[in-house]
């Protein structure tokens, strides 16, 4: 792993520059809106955190001399908008910087960042390992990922924090794009200490008979808000989701996934399963929209959440909007507490409490994990849930 230095660029800053009014005008969340109900934002005060000075550290693996070679670029994304003018032609194309207050943040203030670069009929076969580190009390990053046709990459974004004993901020934004009969498998992971309200939005963007995998896992964090949006631009593309998030103490977790089927004969596959122990709290929420454009499109979601206890609650929102005649969509959603009479059962053969919940917590995430391609990562989540 090497550190990806923060460079200047007089580009970036116009495009800073450019979104500072947006972020002024625009007013702070409220629980009654639609994208954040069940999610109380009361406690966070903004202005504590101004002026917004990321101190982030980002390492990520140092690419070979021969993707090197052969045109890989993997920098901090100010140096890229700086040397590769092509990357401005992808900042914010796959969102809207008026999303919500917090994306709007991010393209006002972000000072660091990663970029990759992925050349035309390149598989990169070892995994690219992001680590993304808040040191301080904000960390504002903007993240780019360009696949171009016919390529091939796996990475793994891994957030982390230092625990400074007061309030920390995480605001950042990860874009993918992938060109024409791409593939990429990306994996999130964030950790954080019960001080940090974290708001992620990852936004992936998939072209003809592309291919994107997303893995994403939620843990800690003061508030921990994960926004997952796909849009399939072009026909044949492809999409599975796979999330998993643990809640404990007081934490609350915010994970929402949008998928738009732009484009014909697209397909999807969605699951989000989630533990809430102690007093902790979740929403999900999960949006199919199938405009009459996406025609023949294949598309599920499912979601599941386990609770451990009286004190915790839990909000699950599947909805589907479609405009298309062709397609099949559908959904699927259960909240439901532990079944005493399984703990009894362990219980009766020798287990405490607290052993049998973690079998059965372990035992509930365990299919999904399953699912996940890379073998470090299943590891690396199987010791975040048995923490």
């Amino acid at each position: 792993m090497k550190e990806i230095s923060k460079a200047k660029s007089e580009a970036a800053d116009a495009r800073r520059e450019d979104s500072l009014e947006r972020f002024n005008s625009m007013p702070m969340p409220k629980e009654k809106d639609e994208n954040w109900r069940y999610t109380d934002m009361g406690k966070l005060k903004l202005e504590n955190f101004a002026p917004f000075e990321s101190t982030a550290v980002i390492t990520a693996t140092e690419l070979s001399e021969d993707l090197a070679r052969h045109g890989v670029i993997l920098s901090d994304i100010n140096s890229a908008m700086e040397k590769y003018p092509a990357t401005l032609n992808y900042f914010f194309k796959g969102t809207d910087i008026g999303k919500d207050k917090f994306v709007a943040l991010s393209a006002a203030y972000f000072a660091h960042g990663y970029f990759l670069y992925v050349p035309k009929n390149i598989e990169i076969k070892e995994p690219i390992r992001i680590n993304l580190a808040a040191e301080g009390k904000n960390s504002v990053l903007h993240n780019l990922v360009i696949l171009e046709p016919n390529s091939r990459a796996d990475v793994i974004e891994e957030y982390t924090n230092k625990d400074i004993g007061d309030e920390q901020l995480n605001a950042s934004i990860t874009e993918v794009f992938a060109n024409t009969n791409s593939r990429i498998n990306f994996y999130h992971v964030n950790n954080w200490t019960g001080n940090v309200y974290n708001f992620t939005n990852l936004i992936g963007t998939a072209e003809r008979n592309a291919s994107i995998s997303w893995v994403s896992g939620c843990f800690g964090g003061n508030l921990n808000r994960l926004r997952i949006d796909t849009n399939f631009n072009g026909q044949g593309s492809s999409c599975s989701n796979l999330g998993i998030f643990l809640g404990k103490g007081e934490e609350h977790i915010d994970f929402t996934t949008n998928v738009y089927h732009n484009a014909e004969n697209t397909t999807n596959d969605i699951l989000v399963d989630g533990i809430l122990k102690d007093e902790s709290s979740s929403v999900y929420r999960g949006l199919i929209k199938i405009p009459k454009e996406g025609q023949k499109t294949n598309s599920y979601l499912a979601n599941h959440i386990l609770k451990l206890g009286d004190k915790t609650l839990a909000n699950s929102i599947p909805s589907l909007k479609i405009d298309a005649n062709d397609v099949k969509a559908s959904h699927g959603a259960t909240v439901g507490q532990i079944n005493e009479e399984h703990l009894f059962y362990l219980m009766a053969r020798g287990l405490s409490r607290a052993e049998a919940e973690r079998l059965i917590v372990e035992g509930f995430f365990e299919p999904v994990i399953q699912k996940i391609p890379l073998e470090e990562l299943r590891e690396k989540i199987r010791e975040m849930v048995r923490k």
